[in-house]
């Protein structure tokens, strides 16, 4: 799969690079690598169905409960099953010393690679997940394998949140609030980070982020987990992983990006002459602006939307932050510009309103991302190895060949 030595250009058109060995997709993009029963998007009229649910009524009717087992088990509970697994849920939240002793000495680093750490330390004392991984190596994964790997995809689910709530609590010298079993997931979450009883409106929207970024198909933190289950390496592996590709700017972390830029703004009255920059060559990008699917409105950011302005009309929006994105709203939805290329808010341009006011900081805002999206990464290698076949994609060669080795003396 090479190349002669005259091809040297590769010339892009698009996201198709047309390259000497043919054509390649830069990026993948709507590449297809699985089937999957998990989420469907219809990206022009900006719909996300998750198990053939609309996101409208999950988030509705729902907690993250019943849509962690509707992802992992295919179908919603009864009040029973919900019942026993959200029991298995907080039977499962805290973590091994070793993990901890991890995040403890991770305090001052950014908690995303705190997160990732902790994943991978904890996956080396799971009991299930070692059990699991030797027998993905022995080539055995039938019924009582599919049944243990589904009790650590539990157990992940259940114990990203008390990463993220211990990291915090280290990295401002505070003493660790152990789980409560008396709590749903969102409101141990608070509870673990603030050491309070958490306020119920604050839960709310803290679940239904939870349920609004609880799988998406297959964005890259998704695709990276394939890929390093596709090897048959164990689960908490693939999902630090995955934790490791959120990290990157152009996956996770635009709701952070999107605040601080409503914080420097600082006024809904510069909203039209930003909006106005951001059309102009080389003018600063909207955060929270466009998307890479949804080519309409992203139906999760409607439902954030209704809940930032729920949440700041009970406690106030004294820095400005909703009514500064609702004017950018405005001017994006009425700017020919942004009409031509559909260009929509997406949900990270609202999420991070209500999780400032709730005095979560920037920092931690994409591993609670994590802590929702880690349903999804699990179920999606569930599937994946109903059908596993690892990963091996080819790269276009442009360098040359058989090169004369020269002894390093003789070297100019």
């Amino acid at each position: 799969m090479g190349m002669s030595e005259q091809k040297v250009c590769i010339e892009t058109s698009g996201k198709i690079l047309q390259s000497p060995c043919g054509p390649i997709i830069h990026g993948l993009e709507d590449v297809l690598v699985k089937t999957t029963s998990i989420t469907d998007i219809d990206g022009d009229r900006g719909i996300l169905w998750i198990r053939g649910y609309r996101v409208e009524e999950l988030a509705a009717h729902g907690s993250y409960e019943e849509v962690a087992y509707l992802i992992l088990r295919g179908r919603l509970p009864n009040r029973r099953e919900l019942q026993e697994f959200s029991e298995r849920l907080k039977a499962s939240r805290e973590l091994s010393p070793a993990a901890v002793e991890v995040l403890r000495s991770l305090a001052k680093a950014h908690p995303m690679f705190a997160l990732e750490a902790a994943v991978a330390a904890e996956g080396a004392f799971d009991e299930d997940n070692l059990k699991l991984a030797e027998a993905l190596r022995a080539g055995r994964y039938k019924e009582e394998e599919k049944a243990l790997a589904v009790k650590v995809a539990e157990k992940l689910v259940a114990k990203i949140p008390t990463m993220i709530a211990y990291h915090y609590r280290f990295s401002r010298g505070l003493e660790l609030v152990r789980p409560r079993h008396d709590l749903s997931h969102a409101a141990n979450f608070l509870y673990m980070m603030f050491g309070r009883e958490p306020d119920p409106l604050a839960v709310r929207g803290i679940d239904l982020y939870l349920i609004l970024h609880s799988d998406h198909e297959v964005p890259a933190s998704t695709f990276t987990a394939l890929v390093v289950a596709s090897t048959l390496s164990d689960m908490y592996s693939a999902v630090a992983a995955a934790v490791g590709a959120l990290k990157g700017p152009l996956h996770g972390g635009a709701n952070e990006a999107a605040v601080k830029s409503y914080l420097q703004i600082g006024d809904p009255s510069k909203a039209k002459e930003v909006v106005e920059a951001a059309t102009k060559p080389g003018g600063p990008k909207l955060m929270g602006v466009g998307h890479r699917v949804y080519k309409a409105y992203d139906p999760r950011a409607k439902i954030f939307r209704e809940f930032s302005q729920e949440y700041v009309k009970k406690f106030g929006d004294p820095q400005k932050l909703y009514a500064i994105a609702e004017a950018i709203e405005r001017e994006v939805l009425s700017s020919p510009y942004f009409q031509q290329r559909r260009l929509y808010p997406n949900v990270d341009f609202w999420s991070g309103i209500a999780f400032y006011y709730m005095g979560v900081p920037y920092e931690y805002f994409t591993p609670i991302f994590a802590a929702s999206r880690v349903v999804g990464w699990v179920a999606h290698i569930l599937e994946y190895w109903e059908n596993n076949r690892i990963f091996r994609p080819r790269a276009c060669y442009m360098g040359p060949h058989d090169v004369p080795y020269v002894p390093i003396d003789q070297r100019s």
